[in-house]
């Protein structure tokens, strides 16, 4: 069985808490923070989150477009935990 520690996050005033591995853990704090900046920035408080998620998207797309480096992160898994989640 595969070792998974808890991460209590705060993203969109909802208070979450989420099952990684360790090594993911460092990462999905600053996804969250990433996130709730994204949040921050959008007045439209009813589609806050659809907003932030295609801004967030197309900025990872431009990225790796633009970037010369070949190498592709997978992000839906973390995308998929962080949806179910928010779907509570």
């Amino acid at each position: 069985m595969s070792k998974v520690e808890t991460v209590s996050l705060r993203i969109f005033g909802r208070d979450l808490t989420i099952s990684c591995p360790p090594k993911e853990k460092k990462n999905l704090i600053k996804a969250a923070a990433l996130l709730n900046e994204e949040l921050d920035n959008i007045s439209d408080k009813n589609n806050a989150l659809i907003i932030a998620g295609l801004t967030l998207s197309n900025k990872l797309l431009t990225n790796d477009q633009g970037s010369n480096n070949k190498q592709s992160t997978d992000y839906s898994k973390l995308i998929k935990k962080i949806e179910k989640v928010l779907q509570k």
